[in-house]
């Protein structure tokens, strides 16, 4: 695909290319590129000069020349609040250059009580329910009610969603809910995840509309990669938009309002903590998680699901063709039954009233019929 007046792509200096090529989550290569990026525009010097000046600092014995870059980044920090970014941004902005440091192992270490290092709890993400989910899912088309079924079902980091290739998908033919284990990349923790029935139709329906194409990523880009986070976001957006769902100002609709969907929803039905942490891929403590080797994911999962469900009407995996069929047979055999006692009780009754052959004739009309029925439906069965 030719795209016009493109912009050539940024070219970066050795060290700034090769730290950005060894974060392997490309939302966290954002964040910390664009902190980079920003620290070097106020700093005044690009990444390599930095990176020099800072090993220069610590070749001397000189405790406050050593110490430059940590009083520079404080000012960096005070500079972002000065210009009205909130507590949060301003950490992560400063991550960049911090963890540019780190790669190199030229680490900076705040002192104690550095502003630098706070976090405030904020609740600027939408609180996105069922309700809004079904309404979004009605004016999707196909590949966006996979990407709304799934991401409720697995409820994972953005990430760690945007990666997941055709062939890490499990045999779909098994009796949904269907596990899914999937490695993270932040945290690096597997999350125990499952996809429901209605996720398995979807993905059933999908899949052979990009069999053919050699990109491997369940949800692909044009290219050889997958769609990034902007491009998913921009979906949720123009669902939500469509679906006439207002989000008030102050808060964003983001792909993480699924994961605090899917966690809300676990603690609302007293689904075990730890057992909800692990369903999405949170980290669970080490002297819990080895105790947890006989917990019924399935079990806990479908309680979260079907609270979860998506379409009001169940699909064709929510009842067994077997028990359809078991049913079927059931009732055929009652019919059975009852054909036999009503012709008996029209025999007698043609024998002791012969003038009662009129109404005798309405009951084999009544056997007829039922009689069709039964060989129709042993036919379809």
């Amino acid at each position: 695909m030719y795209v016009v007046n493109a912009k050539p792509e940024k070219e970066y200096c050795t060290t700034e290319k090769e730290f950005y090529e060894s974060i392997p989550n490309p939302l966290t290569r954002k964040e910390y590129r664009n902190g980079l990026q920003r620290f070097s525009e106020w700093f005044g010097k690009n990444a390599d000069e930095i990176l020099q000046m800072r090993r220069e600092d610590l070749k001397t014995e000189e405790t406050f020349q050593r110490k430059r870059f940590e009083r520079e980044i404080e000012k960096f920090h005070a500079h972002l609040k000065q210009s009205g970014s909130s507590t949060n941004s301003a950490r992560t902005l400063c991550l960049g250059i911090r963890q540019f440091f780190r790669y190199y192992e030229i680490p900076i270490l705040l002192r104690r009580g550095s502003e630098v290092g706070k976090t405030v709890l904020t609740d600027k993400t939408y609180p996105l329910t069922i309700e809004d989910l079904r309404k979004m899912f009605a004016v999707a088309d196909l590949k966006q009610r996979v990407m709304l079924s799934m991401a409720k079902d697995l409820a994972l980091r953005i990430g760690d969603f945007v990666q997941i290739g055709r062939d890490h998908l499990p045999d779909l033919n098994q009796e949904p809910p269907i596990p899914f284990d999937i490695m993270t990349e932040k945290e690096e923790v597997l999350a125990k995840g499952h996809l429901s029935a209605e996720t398995v139709d979807l993905l059933k329906t999908y899949l052979p509309t990009i069999k053919d194409k050699p990109n491997p990523y369940l949800f692909p880009s044009n290219g050889k990669g997958f769609l990034d986070e902007d491009t998913i976001g921009w979906n949720l957006k123009e669902l939500a938009r469509k679906a006439g769902i207002a989000v008030p100002k102050g808060k964003r609709l983001t792909f993480h309002a699924f994961r605090k969907l899917f966690i809300s929803t676990g603690k609302n039905l007293n689904v075990d903590p730890d057992v909800v942490k692990a369903l999405c891929g949170k980290k669970v403590d080490a002297d819990i998680l080895t105790y947890m080797t006989t917990v019924k994911w399935r079990e806990a999962f479908s309680k979260i699901a079907e609270a979860l469900k998506i379409q009001a009407l169940p699909t064709r995996n929510h009842v067994r063709l077997e028990e359809l069929e078991e049913q079927n047979k059931k009732m055929s055999c009652q019919i059975a039954l009852l054909l036999q006692v009503v012709e008996m009780q029209q025999k007698r009754l043609e024998e002791l009233n012969p003038k009662e052959k009129g109404k005798s004739a309405e009951i084999r009309n009544i056997i007829f019929r039922a009689r069709k029925w039964k060989t129709q439906s042993s036919e379809s069965s």
